[in-house]
C-alpha cells in the first residue's frame, strides 16, 4: 500500500483503528502516555508507546496480535476496532484475533472456489506471495491490517465489514468462536 506525502497509508482499517483509539482516549480523558499504559499483555508486558502513537497516527502496519492487545486493554471488541463506526452483527463483537484469522481463511477459500481459481492464482489476485497465501488459508501467522485491506480491495469488498458478513455459512460460526487447542 502506498503512502501519501505525510507518510499515511490509504487504508480505511488504519483510519478506523486510529479513530476508535482517539474516541476511547477522549472518552476516558487520558493523555497518550496514559492511554498506552492500558495496553498490557497477560504476561504483564506493555505494548510500546511508539507502537500506540504510530497506530494513532496511522503510520504503522498494525497486526492482529497487537490489535487484540489494544482491544483487551480498552475492553472493546476487535470488530469495533476494525469497523470503526460501521455497524456489524452482534455476534462479531465476540470474535478475537484467532477467530478473525479463521474467518479470513474461510472467506478467501470461498472466494477462490467461487472464482474457480488455483491457489497460486488467488495469491496473485490478492497480491501476496503463494507462501503467504498458504498461511492465510491455514489461518496462521500474524496478519496485518494492510494485508486485510488489500485482500478486501482485490475482492471488491468493504475492508471494514467484510470479515463480519453474514454471507459466511452460519454452520461454521460455532467453530470460529472456540478457543484453539493448546
Amino acid at each position: 500500500m502506498k503512502r501519501d506525502d505525510a507518510g499515511v497509508v490509504d487504508n480505511p482499517l488504519r483510519a478506523n483503528i486510529a479513530m476508535t483509539l482517539e474516541r476511547e482516549r477522549a472518552k476516558r480523558g487520558l493523555s497518550h502516555m496514559h492511554m498506552a499504559e492500558l495496553f498490557r499483555t497477560a504476561e504483564g508486558e506493555k505494548l510500546a508507546y511508539r507502537t500506540y502513537i504510530h497506530t494513532v497516527r496511522q503510520k504503522n502496519n498494525v497486526t492482529l496480535t497487537t490489535l487484540q492487545i489494544m482491544a483487551s486493554g480498552l475492553q472493546v471488541s476487535f470488530a469495533g476496532l476494525l469497523a470503526g463506526g460501521k455497524k456489524v452483527p452482534e455476534w462479531a463483537h465476540q470474535l478475537d484475533d484467532n477467530a478473525i484469522r479463521k474467518r479470513l481463511a474461510q472467506i478467501i477459500d470461498i472466494e477462490r472456489q467461487r472464482r474457480t481459481l488455483h491457489r497460486y492464482e488467488m495469491a496473485e489476485l490478492i497480491g501476496v506471495a503463494e507462501a503467504t497465501y498458504m498461511k492465510l488459508e491455514r489461518a496462521s501467522g500474524n496478519i496485518s491490517v494492510d494485508t486485510i485491506a488489500a485482500i478486501a480491495k482485490a475482492l471488491k469488498l468493504d475492508p471494514a465489514t467484510f470479515l463480519f458478513s453474514d454471507k459466511i455459512p452460519p454452520t461454521t460460526d460455532h467453530l470460529l468462536l472456540t478457543q484453539p487447542e493448546s
